[in-house]
């Protein structure tokens, strides 16, 4: 096979594009395991596509994230910058205090039509002197 041959070449050469100038530059931090996961549409319609998943925790600055998407388009790579990674992280955290604060309202309308007594009012009596 002829070296210079580059058509069965997937690996092109040419300027770095803005995920492998950030990925670059976050080599040498804290970074978790590339987790995988596989998706795939009902029945399969669509295609099935898998995500590769890196994130690295930049001192100072925050966790930046890298997704490289495979798919029946192809290869498609992002960069989620410190910026949004923020928000992705504060709006799951809104999400969750939301859910506990539902739930908790819910337990305490349940507990109070069953007649239960929230713990902080257990020491309280009604005839004091």
């Amino acid at each position: 096979m002829n070296q210079s041959d580059n058509s069965g070449n997937h690996f092109q050469q040419g300027q770095p594009d803005a995920f492998d100038r950030a990925y670059g530059q976050a080599q040498g931090f804290p970074h978790t395991r590339e987790s995988t996961v596989t998706a795939a549409n009902v029945m399969g319609v669509g295609g099935v596509r898998q995500y590769i998943v890196q994130t690295f925790r930049v001192p100072e600055a925050g966790d930046m994230v890298f997704i490289t998407i495979t798919g029946p388009e192809g290869l498609t790579r992002v960069h989620l910058p410190v910026k949004v990674s923020a928000v992705i992280a504060s709006q799951r955290d809104a999400l969750s205090t939301q859910s506990r604060v539902r739930a908790g309202k819910a337990r305490a309308a349940a507990d109070k039509a069953a007649g239960k007594v929230p713990g902080f009012m257990k020491g309280k009596t009604k005839g004091k002197k």
